[in-house]
């Protein structure tokens, strides 16, 4: 006996606790969606009985009153009519109805919540941009900056963009929602976590490096390429390297397109996406053993840029790539044809490059 009350408060605790935490899913609905339809069946059964009502009468009896609308141009008259209706819509289907709008509005909140905080596979998400990882510092910050970059890009701007990532637990941040960003909660060494953010239907995967001050981080970005791989995506791979020397090993592993992890700037991590190549000549200019730029201060007067660019370039001194205005503003790239008045010059030197004077450069101008 004592046996017996353990097992049934035993279940009546968990049953009490089911009702507060689970959340009913679509199977449950799809129970009593069938439970009110049989409800109703009847109902309309014995009012064509019960009542002499036809069929359609019954019908709209039998919604008026689960309802509770109760127009009043049709009620029952009879005891076994009445008794029906109170057993059958008063007993059953009016809380069988409550049930199933309360059910429904808690399936939509529930579904509503996963994908925001990202709990949801984007089954139907095809040919888009899959982020995968987020910096470890201000990722919220450098992720704004990226997403603005890619929906400023014409060949870019209308692909969908997912984020692969446990950084955002509690949901993305509004400035990304409202461009239409998701992303999936997950980290993309678990088995499985790839297939649910689509690699294998992405378009373009950026695999972010987790820590750009930490070198081991190349070995989790190798992994994560070696998992894409085996999925045989199609997708163009731009990865990100803290050592120099893994880059080769990245394209290996399926990578077209490797840059170091430059936090201000991703700009140069779109360009890699729409223009494979320009991302190391971008690189370059940012440190002094590759190709850099220089201001070489040279006044010009009613020179054609054509020249200026073919001279510097016979004489071996650099590319020129713009021309400091009289008034001091930067102008990149005039049209050839244009006449310019230069206070000074920005040319593309190599690091090992010798630079002549600028009354040399003067001269070649002036002769």
């Amino acid at each position: 006996m004592n046996s017996l009350s353990l097992l049934l408060k035993k279940k009546n605790s968990r049953r009490q606790f089911r009702k507060k935490v689970h959340l009913h899913d679509t199977s449950d609905l799809k129970k009593r969606l069938i439970f009110l339809a049989g409800v109703i069946g009847f109902h309309s059964l014995a009012m064509v009985f019960f009542e002499d009502l036809n069929w359609w009468q019954a019908f709209w009896l039998t919604m008026t009153s689960a309802s509770t609308t109760g127009y009043g141009d049709i009620s029952a008259a009879t005891f076994w009519g009445q008794f029906s209706t109170v057993v059958l819509i008063y007993g059953m289907g009016i809380t069988l109805l409550a049930q199933i709008a309360s059910d429904y509005v808690e399936i939509r909140l529930s579904r509503k919540e996963m994908r925001i905080k990202g709990r949801m596979r984007w089954d139907d998400m095809q040919n888009h941009i899959l982020i995968i990882n987020t910096p470890q510092y201000d990722p919220e910050r450098y992720l704004e900056l990226l997403v603005d970059q890619i929906c400023q890009t014409p060949e870019l701007v209308d692909v969908p963009i997912q984020i692969l990532t446990e950084a955002f637990p509690d949901g993305l941040p509004l400035t990304l929602r409202s461009q239409g960003v998701v992303h999936h909660t997950g980290d993309a060494l678990v088995d499985g976590m790839l297939e649910s953010a689509g690699a294998n239907t992405a378009k373009y995967i950026i695999v972010l490096c987790r820590d750009n001050q930490e070198i081991h981080s190349d070995s989790l970005t190798f992994d994560i390429l070696h998992r894409i791989k085996a999925l045989n995506s199609s997708a163009f791979i731009m990865a990100e390297a803290v050592n120099d020397s893994n880059r080769p090993r990245f394209k290996d592993a399926g990578a077209q397109a490797v840059i170091r992890p430059v936090r201000a700037y991703p700009e140069m991590l779109v360009r890699s996406l729409i223009a494979p190549g320009t991302e190391q000549v971008l690189e370059d200019l940012f440190r002094h053993q590759g190709d850099h730029t220089i201001r070489l201060n040279v006044t010009l007067k009613n020179v054609e840029w054509a020249e200026v660019v073919t001279k510097l370039i016979q004489q071996d001194i650099g590319t020129a790539l713009g021309y400091v205005h009289k008034n001091g503003s930067i102008v990149t790239h005039p049209q050839a044809k244009s006449v310019i008045d230069a206070e000074g010059l920005i040319v593309l030197i190599n690091y090992d490059q010798t630079v002549p004077s600028s009354e040399t450069i003067r001269r070649l101008f002036t002769a």
